[in-house]
C-alpha cells in the first residue's frame, strides 16, 4: 500500500520533477538584447560551470549542457559578441559548447584579465553586470550554468567556483529582496534560498512566468493538502474525544439502578447507552431535546450517581 501511495503522488505531482527542467527551458529561450546583458549572461554561465581551456596565448572556454536551448542561445550570444561560431559536440548525454580563440570574448565579460601584461581570473562580479539593467541576464546565466531547483523541500541554488563570486551574487540577490544562506561543499561555494515566496520571486525575476505560475500552483495545492490533513487530525481528535466522555458516561450510568430513576432521565440514560459515540448534537437529536437540555439530564445523572456513590 505504502510504495502504491508514492506512486499515486508522483504520478499526481508530475510538476514538481520537471520545475527545475522547465524553468531552466523557459529561461533559456529569453532573448537577450543588449551587449551589456549578453556579456552579463555569459560572464554568469562561464563564472557558473565553464571550463577553461589556456594553452599559451590560446583561450578557449567549454560549456557542457543537456538544454537544447541553452546551446541556440549561446550560439547566438556569441555570434553576436565575436562574430564567430560555437562548436558543439555529443559527450555522452550532454553537449559540449566549445568557444575557440575567446580570450578577448572572456576579457570582454570580465572572466579574464589582462590589464596587468599576465592572464588572470577575475574573482569578482563586476560592477557593471550587477546594475540594474543587466543583473536579471546575470542571474539567468547562473541559474543556467549551474543552478538547482527543488520543488520538494522548496530549494534553490546557484554555486560558483569561487566563494567571493558567490558572495557578490549573494549580495546582487539581496537587493531585490531575496535574502539567501551561503555554504560551501567541497570545492564549490553554493547560494540557496529555501524560502518558497523568495524562491517566487527570483524566478520572477529571471522573467519565468510559466515557472512562477507553477511554482504557485504546486506551493498552494501543498498548503491545501496540509490545510485538510490538520482538518483531518483535529476531527479524529474531536472523535476520539467525543467516544471517550461517552464512555465515561456509560461507566456511571450503568451503575444507576433505572427504576429509580424519573421517566426523562431513564430515557436519556438509556439513549447515552445505546449510542456510546455519539456527540451531544446526535445525542439531543435522537431524544428530541435541545443539546443545552440533554447536558443538563447527563449532569443530574451524574449527580444522582455521585450523590448515591457518597451516601454509600
Amino acid at each position: 500500500d505504502g510504495g502504491r501511495n508514492m506512486t499515486e503522488e508522483k504520478e499526481k505531482h508530475p510538476t514538481a520533477a520537471r520545475l527545475c527542467r522547465d524553468s531552466k527551458e523557459e529561461i533559456a529561450q529569453k532573448p537577450i538584447f543588449s551587449r551589456r546583458d549578453k556579456l552579463a549572461f555569459f560572464s554568469a554561465l562561464v563564472f557558473s560551470s565553464g571550463s577553461l581551456l589556456i594553452h599559451g596565448e590560446s583561450v578557449a572556454v567549454s560549456l557542457l549542457t543537456e538544454n537544447e536551448y541553452l546551446i541556440a542561445s549561446v550560439r547566438s550570444v556569441v555570434e553576436s559578441l565575436t562574430g564567430k561560431e560555437c562548436r558543439i559536440t555529443r559527450k555522452g548525454r550532454r553537449n559540449e559548447i566549445l568557444v575557440e580563440n575567446a580570450l578577448s570574448l572572456l576579457c570582454a565579460c570580465k572572466v579574464l584579465d589582462t590589464s596587468d601584461g599576465s592572464v588572470t581570473v577575475c574573482n569578482r562580479i563586476a560592477p557593471e553586470f550587477a546594475e540594474e539593467q543587466s543583473a536579471a541576464a546575470y542571474i539567468r546565466g547562473a541559474y543556467l550554468g549551474s543552478g538547482s531547483l527543488s520543488a520538494g523541500k522548496y530549494h534553490l541554488e546557484f554555486s560558483f567556483g569561487r566563494k567571493t563570486l558567490a558572495e557578490d551574487f549573494a549580495s546582487l540577490l539581496q537587493r531585490y529582496g531575496i535574502g539567501t544562506g551561503l555554504a560551501v561543499r567541497k570545492s564549490r561555494a553554493v547560494v540557496y534560498a529555501k524560502d518558497s515566496e523568495k524562491i517566487s520571486d527570483c524566478l520572477a525575476l529571471m522573467g519565468a512566468g510559466k515557472a512562477v505560475l507553477a511554482f504557485n500552483s504546486l506551493l498552494a495545492e501543498r498548503q491545501m493538502s496540509e490545510h485538510l490533513n490538520r482538518q483531518q487530525n483535529c476531527d479524529m481528535h474531536n472523535i476520539d474525544k467525543q467516544i471517550d466522555t461517552g464512555l465515561r458516561q456509560c461507566e456511571f450510568l450503568r451503575a444507576l439502578e433505572p427504576d429509580d430513576l424519573s421517566p426523562v432521565l431513564r430515557e436519556t440514560a438509556a439513549a447515552r447507552l445505546a449510542h456510546p459515540d455519539f456527540s451531544y448534537e446526535q445525542l439531543a437529536q435522537a431524544t428530541g431535546v435541545s443539546k443545552s437540555g440533554l447536558k443538563n439530564r447527563l449532569r443530574r445523572l451524574r449527580e444522582i450517581y455521585e450523590k448515591a456513590n457518597k451516601g454509600g
